[in-house]
């Protein structure tokens, strides 16, 4: 795989993997280019594919526990402390895999209207400024589109898929509902 696939396929997903744990946006944006460069510099030593996701999130982790070890100036808070814990004690990063497969069927099945403004936005990653230009529509409406798709899958994944959830948000488990099984995934 080529560093370009790689960045293209995960750039907003690091990106927002790295903003939810460190507060300052210049910062995370350093991360996610040191990130990178790791990522390019040992993309060789990869040797199965299957395990991108995984390496490059166990990358990430590692960048963002250097990024707080450099920044807490020779003395541990209790906040740096903390998360640096939270950040070692995270390990599956493949807990979403079987999601991923799930989310797009779910989107399918979103009406019309939202179905590939939601593919583009929150799969494809791109930003609903530039979907205006995409779906001729002014910012407004894209925005209320994203909004109202979002509303509609999130209801769908809750009547099919009961999600388990840490204290941070992020999905630690998800199965599928008796009355979906097989259904949507």
């Amino acid at each position: 795989m080529e560093i370009n696939t790689i960045h293209n396929q995960f750039y907003n997903i690091l990106g927002n993997y790295i903003k939810a744990r460190i507060n300052n946006s210049d910062d995370a944006s350093d991360v996610l280019q040191e990130v990178f460069i790791k990522v390019n510099e040992k993309l060789g030593l990869l040797t199965d594919e299957s395990k991108l996701k995984n390496w490059l999130f166990t990358i990430t982790k590692n960048s963002i526990i250097d990024y707080y070890r450099k920044n807490s100036h020779h003395k541990k808070s209790e906040l740096t402390e903390y998360l640096m814990e939270e950040l070692e004690q995270e390990t599956d990063f493949e807990t979403t895999q079987g999601l991923d497969c799930c989310l797009k069927n779910f989107i399918e099945r979103l009406p019309e209207e939202y179905r590939d403004i939601i593919m583009d936005s929150e799969i494809h990653g791109i930003k609903q400024k530039d979907l205006t230009e995409k779906y001729n529509l002014a910012y407004p409406s894209i925005r209320s589109r994203v909004q109202r798709g979002r509303s509609r899958l999130k209801e769908m994944l809750l009547d099919c898929c009961s999600i388990e959830l840490d204290r941070r948000g992020n999905v630690m488990n998800v199965t599928s509902k008796r009355s979906c099984r097989g259904e949507n995934c």
